[in-house]
């Protein structure tokens, strides 16, 4: 009988910035994350706030089961972390679990 061992897998994020510019640090269980969601920062008017550019600022939010997770990370970077953190799970996982003779 082959048997999987779950590990709690997680991901660290960087907050957006808030009003004193702090911008902390958040690890995520990647098990509890349903998708994600691209905001544009908006001023007080509704309307949306633009870099020196002229580019939109954006930010992520995390759609996690019970909660919601406001991130500067873009979507590809978060979803390159996740796969790197599955990946070396896989790596650290006991290799005994699929020999026949355990």
């Amino acid at each position: 009988m082959e048997r999987k061992l779950r590990s709690n897998m997680y991901i660290t994020l960087s907050q957006t910035p808030d009003r004193d510019g702090f911008q902390g640090r958040v690890a995520l269980n990647t098990e509890r994350i349903n998708g994600f969601r691209e905001i544009a920062f908006k001023d007080i008017g509704g309307n949306s706030e633009k870099d020196a550019e002229g580019y939109v600022g954006t930010y992520t939010e995390v759609l996690m089961k019970g909660c919601s997770m406001a991130v500067s990370d873009t979507i590809s970077d978060i979803l390159k972390k996740i796969r790197e953190a599955r990946n070396e799970s896989e790596r650290n996982s006991p290799s005994w679990i699929n020999q026949p003779n355990v």
